[in-house]
This record gives C-alpha cells, sequence and structure tokens, in this order.
C-alpha cells in the first residue's frame, strides 16, 4: 500500500478540541451525535455502533454459536448472504436479534440472526467528520457527506475512512474504506435503496498458540511480533446491493432484495505457535496462495393482510456462491520461545498451481401465517430450500452433493398483563458451519451444511415504566465441528448447547441508565469421537458462564456531559479436546465519557475511553483449540462534528 497520511491532521484535530472548550457553546440536549452502543441498545444481548460494543453477544458468538460461520444475515429485514464485509459508513448499527427480539423476523434462524442496519441518508447529517487518537497509537479519519433533493424523494450518502491501527502484538493493520447510499422515495410506502461498500485491508497476517503441556504457556509480551517479517493479509472486500420495497394497497406489501458479496484475498499467512507449559516448542508458518470468495444473493418477497389481526406472508430466496483457492505451503520456522519472539526466516516461494472451485447454489420457498387476537399472537412458518454443493479440484473427479430438506419456525407470544408477556419458539433450519481453521490439516476447507433446530421460552416484562427484563431458557442441537484424530477439521458428532440468558435495560435512576445481561451455556457433545475418547463431552473454547453490565450517567450541572463504563466477565474455557487444561476466567472494565455540545449549527461530542482499564492479562481458549490474548489497556480519544 502507497497511501500515506501524516499524524498532523489527528493533532490539529486534538488542538481544535481543546480550543472548542474556550469558546461559548450551547450544550446539546438528548443524545444528538450520540453513536454511543450503550444508549442505544434495546436489550443486552449484542449491538455494533463504529468501534464501540455492548452486549452478551456479537457476530461470532451468540449462545456459543459463530453466526459468521452460520450464515445468518439481514441488511434490515431483507435476506442477505455475506463473503465480503461491510463497512462502518453506511451501517447505522449492527445488531444480534435472538430471543423476543427475534419474533419479528420472518422465517427466524435456530442460531439467531445478525441484523445490519443501513444507514439512511434522509435522516444522516448533512457532514460528519471525524478524528480518532485509537488504540496503542494508532489513528483514523472519518468523513461522510449527504444530501437530499428539495422535494424529500432522493437522498445520498457517500463516505470514507482511513484506518492506521496499531495492535497490542507490535504489528500495523492498515484499512482504507468507502460507502455510499442512495435511497429513493417516490410515494409514500415505496423505497428503493442502493448501497455500495468497499474495504481495502493491509494487514501483516496472523497467529494462534497451540498449547502442548499440561500448563498453560506463561503470558505473552506486550509489544512484541509474533508473526514473520515476510506475514502478510491483504486483499479487499466488495459488497454492492438493491433493497426495495411498496405498499401495493392497504392489505398488501411487497419487498425484495439483490445484492453481490465479493472477499479477495491476495495474502492471507498465518504463524502458529506450538509450544508447553515454558512457553517453548517450535513455530510453524502457513502462506496461503490468493482466493476469492463471492456470492450473489436475492429474494422476493410480500405480505398480506386479509383481515384485522392476520398476515399471511411469503419469500423467495436465492444464492450463489463460488470460492475459489489453491493449496498454501506449510513452513518450518525452527525452535521458538515466547520471550523471544520469531526468528528470520526467508519467504517461501508460491509459484501458480491449478485452483478448486466450491460451488454452492441453494433456492428457497417459504409461506408463513401469523393471527394477533387480543393478548395472543401466534407465528408459523414453513420452506422447503433446495442445496447443492459441487467441488471441482484437480486430478479429482467433480464432487456434488444435493439435500432439500423441509424447514420451519414457530412463536407463540401470550401478554400476562399489560407489562408482562411469555413466549416460546421452535425453529428448523439449514446453516452454513464454516471453514476449516488455520491450524487444521484440511486448513480453509469449507465445511458442508447441516440441520439445526432450536426451542426457546421466555418472558420479557417491565419492571418499571424505562426498566425492561427479558429471561429465556433455550436448547439448540446441530452437527459438531471438530478435529479428528488425523487432525482433519470436519463435522463429526452431536452438539447440544442448553442455556438461560438474563436481559436488563432501560433507565435504573434519572440520568442512569443500564444495559446488562447474563448468560449460563451448557455445551455438550455426543457421537463417535466422544465415545471412542478423541473428543471431551464439554465443547471446546466456550465460557460457561459470560455476565456484562454498562452504565452511562448523564451529568445534571453539566449539560451533554456523561460518564460511562462497562464491566465483561466470562468463566473459564476448555482448551481441547484431549486433556483437562483450562484457560482461567477473565474480567475487563472500561470507562469512558462524553461532553456534547453545540457550536453553531454544528453539533460537536469529545469522546474518550479507557479499555481494559485494569490491563487484565491472560489466555483466552478459542473453538479452533488455539490460544489467543485478550486486548491490552488501550486509550481511545475522538473528536466528532455533524451539520
Amino acid at each position: 500500500m502507497m497511501i500515506n497520511l501524516s499524524p498532523r491532521p489527528l493533532g490539529r484535530a486534538l488542538m481544535a478540541a481543546a480550543a472548542i472548550a474556550a469558546f461559548p457553546v450551547h450544550a446539546q440536549t438528548a443524545d444528538e451525535a450520540d453513536e454511543r452502543a450503550v444508549e442505544r441498545a434495546a436489550d443486552a444481548f449484542g449491538i455494533r455502533i463504529g468501534v464501540e460494543q455492548v452486549g452478551l453477544y456479537n457476530e461470532t458468538q451468540v449462545r456459543g454459536f459463530n453466526l459468521q460461520d452460520a450464515g445468518n444475515y439481514r441488511i434490515g429485514d431483507a435476506y442477505f448472504a455475506k463473503s465480503g464485509g461491510l463497512v462502518d459508513s453506511i451501517l447505522s448499527g449492527v445488531v444480534t436479534r435472538v430471543g423476543y427480539n427475534a419474533l419479528d423476523a420472518d422465517f427466524a434462524a435456530p442460531s439467531g440472526v445478525v441484523e445490519y442496519r443501513l444507514r439512511s441518508p434522509f435522516d444522516a447529517s448533512a457532514v460528519h467528520a471525524e478524528a480518532m487518537l485509537r488504540e496503542y497509537g494508532g489513528r483514523s479519519y472519518d468523513l461522510r457527506l449527504a444530501q437530499a433533493s428539495a422535494d424529500g424523494r432522493i437522498a445520498g450518502l457517500v463516505g470514507a475512512q482511513a484506518l492506521l491501527g496499531k495492535s497490542s502484538s507490535g504489528l500495523s493493520p492498515k484499512y482504507y474504506r468507502f460507502g455510499a447510499v442512495t435511497e429513493f422515495r417516490p410515494a409514500e410506502g415505496t423505497s428503493l435503496t442502493g448501497f455500495a461498500s468497499l474495504n481495502i485491508f493491509d494487514l501483516e497476517g496472523f497467529y494462534g498458540v497451540s498449547a502442548t503441556g499440561t500448563v498453560l504457556p506463561p503470558k505473552m509480551k506486550h509489544p512484541r511480533r509474533y508473526v514473520t517479517s515476510w506475514s502478510d493479509h491483504d486483499g479487499t472486500d466488495l459488497n454492492l446491493g438493491v433493497l426495495g420495497s411498496t405498499r401495493l394497497s392497504d392489505g398488501v406489501d411487497i419487498k425484495g432484495s439483490l445484492v453481490y458479496s465479493r472477499l479477495d484475498l491476495d495474502r492471507a499467512d498465518f504463524t502458529q505457535l506450538i509450544v508447553d507449559g515454558a512457553g517453548v516448542g517450535r513455530a510453524v508458518g502457513f502462506s496461503n496462495r490468493p482466493r476469492d470468495n463471492q456470492t450473489w444473493s436475492a429474494s422476493l418477497g410480500g405480505s398480506w393482510r386479509p383481515a384485522e389481526g392476520h398476515r399471511l406472508y411469503a419469500e423467495l430466496r436465492g444464492r450463489q456462491t463460488r470460492n475459489r483457492f489453491a493449496p498454501g505451503v506449510s513452513v518450518d520456522l525452527g525452535a521458538f520461545d515466547l520471550d523471544d519472539g520469531i526468528a528470520p526466516s526467508p519467504e517461501p516461494g508460491l509459484p501458480p498451481v491449478p485452483t478448486t472451485l466450491d460451488a454452492i447454489d441453494q433456492y428457497s420457498g417459504a409461506v408463513g401465517y401469523e393471527l394477533t387476537a387480543g393478548r395472543l399472537r401466534v407465528k408459523a412458518g414453513v420452506q422447503q430450500t433446495w442445496h447443492r454443493r459441487a467441488i471441482t479440484a484437480p486430478a479429482t473427479p467433480r464432487e456434488s452433493k444435493t439435500q432439500s430438506p423441509w424447514l420451519y419456525d414457530a412463536s407463540v407470544a401470550f401478554a400476562l398483563a399489560r407489562d408482562w408477556t411469555v413466549f416460546a419458539s421452535a425453529t428448523r433450519g439449514l446453516e452454513e458451519s464454516g471453514a476449516a481453521p488455520d491450524n487444521a490439516a484440511n486448513r480453509n476447507d469449507i465445511l458442508p451444511p447441516a440441520i439445526s433446530t432450536q426451542q426457546e421460552l421466555g418472558i420479557r416484562g417491565r419492571l418499571t415504566d424505562g426498566l425492561t427484563l427479558i429471561g429465556s431458557l433455550f436448547a439448540i442441537k446441530k452437527a459438531a465441528p471438530g478435529f479428528d484424530a488425523n487432525n482433519v477439521f470436519g463435522l463429526f458428532g452431536k452438539l447440544r448447547h442448553r442455556g438461560a440468558e438474563l436481559s436488563l435495560t432501560g433507565e435504573v435512576a434519572p440520568r442512569l441508565r443500564i444495559v446488562s445481561g447474563a448468560v449460563w451455556l451448557d455445551a455438550r457433545r455426543s457421537g463417535d469421537p466422544v465415545e471412542t475418547g478423541v473428543w471431551s463431552k464439554e465443547a471446546v473454547g466456550l465460557p460457561k458462564f459470560q455476565a456484562m453490565t454498562g452504565l452511562t450517567y448523564a451529568v445534571a450541572a453539566i449539560e451533554g456531559l456523561s460518564f460511562d463504563g462497562q464491566v465483561n466477565h466470562s468463566s473459564s474455557r476448555r482448551v481441547s479436546s484431549r486433556g483437562e487444561l483450562r484457560t482461567p476466567s477473565l474480567t475487563t472494565v472500561d470507562i469512558g465519557l462524553r461532553h456534547g455540545f453545540d457550536i453553531g449549527k454544528v453539533k460537536v461530542a469529545l469522546r474518550a475511553r479507557v479499555t481494559n482499564l485494569f490491563d487484565a492479562d491472560g489466555w483466552i481458549a478459542a473453538r479452533s483449540e488455539l490460544l489467543d490474548r485478550p486486548g491490552r489497556r488501550a486509550f481511545r480519544l475522538s473528536l466528532t462534528m455533524n451539520y
């Protein structure tokens, strides 16, 4: 990458922030220009707005499952199959929908849904600018422009961001992001939205730690580079899409979507550090050839309300996914010590070789019915999906597998009183299973899809006018991924997650808002790998207990000034399928403040935040049986202006 941004603009921005404080200004009311996740969370199950995340779950961990692997995505309420990531310039937030707040989704998914919410150019500021001093000395610059026509029928938004990061491992990732949204409203009840998202990333590879001893390795040094000098991870994410909806009459609505999503990886290097309890062992590098993943997805749906309290709905969905890749090479990097880092080594050669094409075609037709009668709401849907996967590899016969299962979802909600509702749901779906991790013998291989089922029973109520409680019991079953005796990663057993979760959100006192949640999870595996002793019964890399609490307090004496804090806790995790080694529990604390005020027509916000205040360190076990470290203590300072 030849792009180079001077740090001087950030310095000027921060100096301007100090100068602004000396001018007479007007304090902002409510939450103008406030994009803190804790202020907009409807529950404690996960919301991300820009760099700020609050809640028990995120896109990679929902009730113990990775929704990125499962492929359960929506843009608004439109179907979306994703290969490449979306940039924040076009998003107003990313929400994890489970439990009560997932009941509104038609044709629900067993593991939950990640909803990307597009930023409407009609609601966006005409000019948005932000300069941020990021973790460990990194920095970023963000600019968005929006404009609506005089008649209010069409509006557009464009945005760009440069992120020059620093990591606690001494690496310097770089991202250059661009996005645009155009929305056309020709008549009331009709909307046509187009969006584009481009993310160019230049990283320095990734690493993971494999523990071979009976005790955990010592803590990693900070900062210390644990990848080779030639390690790289470069590429682009591209998304282009059109979403449309219209109201044909008082009781008939139709909607549709067409999205192209692509990930191009020029390099994707990985370093595996295989160490014992003293932090000594060997390092292995994996250098991967270029590969690309692309997906076309489309949907067309509609609903009809023949009478009050009745709704019929239907949808057609389709996607075509093409993954093209070639095998990488493994490099023995020699003896390794956590105290010393990676020794210099020559970069491996990667001559061109024939590629493999992994092609997936999936089409679904679904119908559903919803009844609302007084305190009762009943909803049920059924769909049939046709899924074909074909693998064309060099010098081997073409492999193909087709399946066409029937799937369903059903839910019922009953209002016990004005503020209390009980609900139950059951779902059967076909979900993707992700890819084999970098430490597997079949690294990056796409795993087959599998049937998943989910049952849930819960309650939602208001403890006070401003405080909402949600509680639920859930059970999810699906095929279990893991390693066999030959280190091949695949679906070899069965997995059952049973759990209980609580969410508490709202105003606990004047000017004091809370987002708090907890989940207990019992993740158990069964099948031949467990019976033969290859796997433990307990699933790897999942805490049995998680809890979080986020608070914001608006200072009465200084309008526009607020303080916030967040505590996250997770219990110990099993490190691998063999042995009893576990990582310890981990608790982190974040604190921050925000001061929002107006300068004429410009809304300004100064935001400061310290993450992992007490610098908690250690190890975190992952489902791939690799160890990672938590993010070390870091500081962020941003100046945001909206006009």
